[in-house]
């Protein structure tokens, strides 16, 4: 449970970190920001609740302990690279740490639900970058 607990939280802060962007964005890309965003932060909200609900139904606590930094105060620029590098994080840890570990487990379930959040993840960078060109 420790890795799926550790990647609930990376999760969450992700999420907490995008949603403050989305009402912190201001600049010439406002009206596209906010909506890339908001369209990223509800996509990333069903992923926590199922991950959390996978973690019990292994007989696990969801634990969370949101540490993130949070700023609100940096410029579209910054914010759109600071929530590509969180979605590819997430998604190299996802593919290089947590699905091999599941697959070693022989448990299909976890690695299916990690393997659409590694989906997710990457989609969402992609977007992100090209929104920053």
């Amino acid at each position: 449970m420790k890795t799926l607990n550790q990647i609930l939280n990376d999760e969450l802060s992700l999420y907490l970190k995008t949603w403050n962007y989305h009402w912190n964005v201001e600049g010439a890309q406002f009206a596209a920001l906010h909506a890339l965003f908001e369209q990223q932060y509800s996509g990333l909200q069903p992923l926590i609740d199922e991950l959390a609900e996978r973690i019990r139904a292994l007989g696990g606590r969801a634990e969370t302990s949101v540490q993130a930094r949070i700023d609100g105060d940096k410029d579209a620029a910054a914010m759109l690279a600071a929530l590509a590098e969180g979605h590819e994080s997430l998604s190299r840890r996802l593919r290089e740490e947590a699905i091999p570990e599941f697959e070693r487990a022989g448990d299909p379930g976890t690695v299916d639900l990690l393997t659409r959040a590694v989906q997710f993840h990457d989609k969402a960078a992609w977007m992100l970058r090209a929104s920053a060109r």
